[in-house]
């Protein structure tokens, strides 16, 4: 009896203290969802947002410079995985009428009209790292605002391309306005320099900015906005006190901490001037842009690494992303390669042998003929 009696005692108390920790952790999960820090630990029903970002087309004059891609879109890629988002990660051009350094605007135009069951796009320059990695975007709060993008109105309406608001991370929702304001964009990357240049000195005429023909779409948006700020503003939430959207490298370096605490928010670290590709940037500390970028990697990924134990492995798609990067391709037996090379083999594989099958039991042998070529 007395062993039946402390079996009873040892259920009763497990279930006590469990459902004690269960409280715990529903509570601090509403307090964390009320900061807008991790809330979505457990997949969405639809994939609401989809993740855009790209590299470079062409290798890196800067051999590591192609790694550090890689690691760019490894850290979009885990983030997607983590909240069940969509994720176009790639090396292609969008629209050959826009170059690579238009490739963002083109890519958002793609994603808008191949891509309907979309209700938000967040556009990521490859020169970030995502920091939080359970900070989820707080997509409700954001009732009636098509464009969410870090920016200061007063310089934008000065015309500052530098300081009015930066497009390396930008939350457009799927509505006619977005599709609108960004092919007004897009037209304005049409026109080659100097001529472009000549038309955005019309708008770009803050006293602190000379004009950087380098800043191409940013100054551009910047443009169209002040142009027509009245028309647009009602669609637009500049984001610059709530959370850091689009932290700047060198002010998290101040402040010597990537984490994110109760009166903090840091979810994107961007290195912007960082020029990660050809290991240049203006100001001449380089070496200190690129030992930050590497820690916020590392910082994120043992995030990641935990919290991706309970997730699925990467599916097909992603793997191919991975394998296709210009890094990947030269470097194939590269311990972060290795797994997203082989997986991407083994599917083909698998494909072939699915194909072979059809060959040899359909009787549409040209058409089977053709889908096994294809499969490999």
């Amino acid at each position: 009896m007395i062993p039946v009696l402390r079996m009873f005692e040892v259920v009763v108390a497990t279930a006590f203290y469990s459902g004690i920790c269960y409280m715990i952790f529903e509570g601090t999960a509403r307090q964390f969802t009320k900061m807008g820090i991790g809330t979505s630990m457990f997949p969405h029903q639809t994939p609401e947002l989809m993740i855009i970002s790209t590299i470079h087309s062409k290798p890196c004059k800067y051999s590591p410079g192609d790694h550090y891609n890689f690691m760019s879109i490894v850290n979009k890629q885990d983030y997607a995985r983590l909240h069940s988002y969509k994720i176009i990660a790639t090396s292609a051009v969008a629209d050959p009428t826009l170059d690579n350094m238009w490739n963002k605007v083109g890519w958002l135009l793609k994603a808008y009209h191949e891509h309907p069951e979309i209700e938000w796009y967040l556009w990521i320059d490859s020169d970030t790292m995502i920091i939080n990695p359970t900070f989820e975007m707080p997509l409700k709060k954001f009732k009636g605002k098509d464009l969410i993008i870090w920016g200061n109105e007063t310089a934008l309406l000065e015309g500052d391309g530098r300081n009015g608001m930066n497009s390396g991370v930008m939350l457009f929702r799927r509505t006619p306005w977005m599709e609108e304001f960004l092919t007004k964009v897009a037209a304005l990357g049409r026109i080659p320099e100097p001529e472009l240049g000549k038309v955005l000195k019309k708008g770009l005429t803050a006293p602190s900015y000379k004009y950087d023909s380098g800043l191409r779409d940013q100054n551009a948006i910047t443009y169209v906005l002040k142009q027509a700020w009245e028309e647009h503003q009602p669609h637009v939430l500049l984001v610059n006190k709530q959370y850091c959207l689009n932290c700047y490298w060198r002010d998290l370096l101040r402040e010597g901490d990537l984490r994110s605490d109760d009166t903090k928010v840091h979810f994107i670290n961007h290195f912007s001037g960082c020029q990660l590709c050809t290991q240049q940037n203006k100001d001449g500390d380089y070496g200190v842009c690129e030992a930050e970028y590497k820690k916020s990697f590392e910082y994120a990924n043992g995030v990641f690494t935990k919290l991706l134990k309970r997730m699925p492995p990467r599916d097909i798609n992603h793997q191919k992303q991975l394998a296709g990067t210009p890094y990947c391709k030269a470097n194939d037996r590269a311990k972060e390669c290795r797994v997203a090379v082989t997986a991407v083999a083994a599917y083909k594989e698998r494909r072939a042998e699915e194909m072979r099958a059809h060959l040899d039991s359909d009787s549409d042998l040209p058409t089977s003929r053709h889908m096994l070529a294809s499969a490999a």
